[in-house]
């Protein structure tokens, strides 16, 4: 079941152009075991096999692959937030363009964004695969359930990985059309006042 759900999504992700073959990675955890994607494997091509099992310090306790390179970013999730059961991190393109620029994706024009979302924030830089990559996740992780890591990609964690994945989508298309906003020579954003109602929503 768990092992379907992370071959369906990790599906998904890369049908829609969320990571390229290589990249990315999704973990349910479930009780005292995670279930992770392995490293170096097409999100696309996924099978039940490929699951890697580990305990909630890194250990592999199943499958017979090397578990993601980003394990310790999802036993960091995981350590930080006793509620959030399921993690995604992608290099979706339009997401990390803003990471890359070291821009949190926040507006004040589009609606949507303001009260579902108020705004995407950055984690502070650290090399990809280290333990840097998450130190600074704990200043966040309590008050937004997705978050930019600079230079580098998004990572979204809900209750399960349906929504996990429905928020990176949603962030995902709002920092597409941001961007495309810009080329029609930016945004009209809205009155204070109608930002606060959003807010209070």
């Amino acid at each position: 079941m768990y092992k379907k759900q992370i071959i369906d999504f990790s599906k998904i992700v890369y049908a829609k152009g969320m990571v390229n073959a290589f990249e990315g990675n999704l973990s349910i955890k479930v009780n005292n075991k995670i279930y992770i994607t392995p490293s170096q494997k097409c999100k696309g091509n996924l099978t039940k096999d490929m699951i890697m099992t580990i305990d909630l310090q890194g250990n592999i306790i199943g499958g017979n692959l090397k578990i993601s390179s980003e394990t310790g970013l999802h036993l960091e999730v995981y350590r930080l937030s006793k509620k959030y059961k399921a993690v995604i991190h992608t290099h979706s393109p339009y997401a990390t363009a803003f990471a890359i620029a070291n821009l949190p994706i926040e507006s004040k024009a589009y609606p949507e964004m303001i009260a579902l979302y108020k705004k995407v924030p950055i984690v502070k830089y650290g090399t990809p695969s280290t333990p840097d990559v998450y130190a600074d996740l704990k200043n966040y992780i309590n008050d937004y359930s997705i978050v930019l890591l600079q230079n580098h990609g998004i990572v979204s964690y809900g209750k399960t990985l349906e929504e996990a994945y429905y928020n990176l989508e949603a962030i995902e298309s709002i920092a597409k059309v941001l961007l495309l906003n810009k080329l029609l020579g930016g945004p009209h954003n809205l009155p204070d006042d109608e930002v606060n109602k959003l807010l209070s929503l």
